[in-house]
């Protein structure tokens, strides 16, 4: 009996040994499983972060080509194919593999909410695009399947993983200040004898912001605060047209979103003026909360182009009449009668020279910006980015444009003062009687002190909350700082929206 006994003992001593090694050979087939499935989780991961910083760095590099033209549209093409495809271009799987590239995977739209168009729909149509989506499954399959071991053993239907979404770049913002006014005429583009007329408007001619209304009824401007974070097609809110909400944007020139056209805008009238022209005035170095140089950086040259310094002295470049300048602009067409409905615009407007016009009638002129012939217009773009070529600066010019048919000649323009150059005024200049720098330690901008203004489709109910919808951008020069009741602006022609565009970010 002892004998079987220890014969007992020996043979379950060696069953628990082999149960024990089934049992860790077991658990180790476990733990190194879920060792596995961890490690290839993690790589599953970073093949996603992979995808998705490749498709951000395609669709930034695609839209920083956009401009609104057909070879913007190309332009983002080639930009994105170099990407992948040059010596130093974007890789995968740790920086070992390449991708092919294929244009399919870049859409264009003019907002990130689409609809989106293919390249070639793109380039048929590229005026207002800036949004560009970049699709990884329409590149290199190998990008975006990914092929598991461990993963697989829970269904036969995770052997491949899809990895990846689609990334949208564009601006995030547009260099428009939340101001809008009704454009005076309907028309891009119209001829006022030889001279080219923009939506009613003259260039180098300056406006009172503040006193202009196409539909006048009351001889009171018509004039709105844009709501600054309501995109085109978007219901804004009465809280957004809180003053201290409103307040940087005016600052700093801008509004939360990335066009103005294409969908009606919020706006709400009139335009809090008496409460946002100190903002206003950053542009002269001139701060007031919250305002700073550093989010709103004076102009360049902060020299003011006041009547009462440069006409009839020595630093003027133009004569004004006898009287002399009473305003800063052209002076406002005598309102029609309460309760009836003519324009309110300026002596400098009518196509038909109104009575009385005399040379002071027509205000500051070609300060920042010189009247252009109506034969440079281009109609297929806002404006050609080497900008028109304008009149020459002679009296014949000037003859020609500002007739009068009261009291002396027509304005009398310095020719001998006036900056030389086909296309110099005198905002140009860096120094003497028309430059002035901005204070010591405060870095200026070129051309701050150009207001981008939406100009709308009117009439728009001149008080409260209403939806509008914007024709184009203007550009007005500020010739002197503003004040409570007046925002004197030098047309300065259209601005293209894609020129306008903020800084570049990932939507999603």
């Amino acid at each position: 009996m002892r004998v079987q006994t220890g014969g007992w003992r020996r043979s379950g001593h060696a069953g628990q040994h082999g149960a024990v090694i089934v049992l860790f050979a077991a658990m180790l087939m476990v733990l190194l499983g879920l060792a596995g499935l961890a490690l290839e989780t993690g790589q599953l991961f970073n093949r996603r972060a992979e995808v998705q910083s490749l498709t951000e760095a395609l669709a930034l590099a695609a839209a920083r080509q956009l401009n609104g033209s057909s070879s913007g549209v190309n332009a983002a093409l080639a930009a994105a194919s170099e990407r992948l495809t040059s010596t130093d271009g974007l890789l995968y799987q740790y920086g070992r593999a390449r991708i092919s590239w294929n244009p399919a995977a870049l859409a264009f739209a003019a907002s990130a909410q689409g609809p989106w168009l293919d390249a070639s729909a793109a380039a048929s149509a590229a005026q207002g695009l800036a949004y560009v989506k970049v699709d990884p499954f329409q590149l290199d399959p190998a990008l975006t399947l990914f092929s598991t071991v461990f993963i697989r053993a829970f269904s036969a239907a995770l052997a491949q993983v899809a990895v990846g979404a689609p990334s949208i770049a564009g601006p995030g913002a547009i260099n428009v200040l939340p101001l809008a006014i009704c454009a005076l005429s309907p028309q891009a583009a119209a001829a006022r004898g030889t001279e080219l007329v923009q939506y009613g408007f003259r260039r180098g001619v300056s406006y009172d912001l503040m006193k202009l209304d196409p539909a006048d009824t009351d001889g009171v401007g018509a004039h709105y605060l844009i709501d600054p974070v309501a995109p085109p097609g978007n219901a804004g809110m009465a809280q957004d047209f809180a003053l201290d909400t409103v307040k940087p944007f005016v600052c700093s020139g801008t509004l939360a979103m990335a066009r103005v056209t294409g969908g009606t805008l919020t706006v709400q009238g009139p335009f809090p003026l008496a409460a946002l022209y100190a903002q206003l005035n950053s542009r002269f170095g001139q701060y007031a909360a919250p305002c700073n140089a550093s989010t709103a950086p004076p102009d360049v040259n902060v020299k003011a182009y006041g009547v009462s310094s440069f006409f009839n002295g020595a630093a003027a470049w133009m004569n004004g009449s006898v009287p002399p300048l009473s305003t800063q602009a052209a002076t406002t067409y005598p309102a029609a009668p309460s309760g009836t409905t003519e324009a309110l615009w300026t002596y400098a407007d009518p196509a038909i020279l109104p009575a009385n016009t005399s040379a002071d009638k027509y205000g500051p002129l070609w300060s920042y910006a010189r009247a252009v012939p109506f034969s440079a217009y281009v109609a297929s773009e806002a404006e050609p980015a080497s900008g028109y070529l304008p009149y020459s600066a002679t009296q014949t010019s000037w003859n020609l444009l500002y007739p009068v048919n009261s009291g002396s000649a027509a304005p009398s323009l310095k020719t001998a003062v006036y900056p030389a150059g086909a296309t110099a005024t005198p905002y140009q200049a860096s120094g003497g009687n028309f430059f002035a720098a901005p204070a010591a330690g405060a870095p200026g901008q070129r051309g701050r002190r150009v207001l981008n203004v939406a100009l709308l489709s009117c009439p728009v109910a001149v008080t409260g909350i209403s939806m509008a919808t914007a024709l184009a951008v203007g550009k007005f020069f500020m010739t002197v700082p503003a004040d409570s009741s007046h925002l004197y602006g030098e047309f300065a022609g259209i601005a293209a929206e894609q020129t306008l565009a903020g800084p570049l970010e990932i939507v999603r």
